[in-house]
């Protein structure tokens, strides 16, 4: 045997010996490292799954109380109820929004859509208070409705078309036809406008005619 070999072989036999020492005194925790990893692995993993089968399940459960309302509106406010307070996200939200809308009166709608709107996500939020003030015209307080809804005619809101038709209903119920003209106006001129919020403006315009000097 050469000298290098005979190094190298002892040099081996030390770093066994060292490998020998450090796996006594570190392999335990090595083991319950990677075993740790292994059960946070399959923990996510389990609980992606549990997730995903919750909301499928809570996804049937809101379409079946949806299903429900024209047929038996109580037992469909109830069961919806219960999902408010036990369903995940998003469908505690919906089902919180939808049991607002089926109160018996436009009145108490308007209340419940207001009362439900700050626990929601911003959105569905803004989406409450501007249901509330399609509400109030049945329940006589539009007027005040729109006055609470002035924030969210700016431009960046999600619904801010819909809050200005409301501004324009608001000024028509008080006779004050040229700013409603003004208002279902710019919804037809607005390229952001949905569709529908169009033809009604459109339709209005019609309806109430060109107004003075047109």
């Amino acid at each position: 045997m050469s000298d290098s070999a005979a190094f190298q072989e002892v040099d081996d036999a030390v770093r066994q010996d060292d490998l020998k020492r450090w796996w006594k005194r570190w392999g335990s925790w090595v083991v319950a490292a990677a075993v740790l990893v292994v059960v946070a692995v399959a923990a996510f993993v389990g609980w992606r799954q549990y997730d995903q089968s919750k909301r499928a399940e809570a996804s049937t459960a809101y379409s079946a109380a949806l299903a429900k309302i024209d047929s038996d509106k109580v037992a469909a406010r109830t069961e919806l109820t219960r999902q408010a307070e036990t369903a995940p996200a998003p469908y505690s939200w919906l089902a919180a929004l939808t049991v607002a809308q089926l109160q018996d009166k436009p009145a108490d709608q308007v209340t419940s859509l207001e009362a439900v709107a700050p626990q929601l996500p911003p959105e569905l939020s803004d989406l409450a208070l501007v249901m509330a003030g399609f509400r109030s015209v049945d329940a006589g307080k539009l007027d005040e409705q729109v006055g609470k809804l002035g924030a969210l005619a700016q431009g960046d809101r999600p619904f801010h078309i819909s809050v200005i038709e409301l501004q324009a209903l608001a000024a028509a119920k008080k006779n004050d036809l040229k700013r409603a003209r003004e208002l279902w106006t710019d919804i037809v001129k607005d390229p952001a406008s949905p569709q529908g919020a169009q033809q009604r403006a459109q339709a209005m315009l019609n309806y109430y005619g060109p107004g003075e000097g047109k």
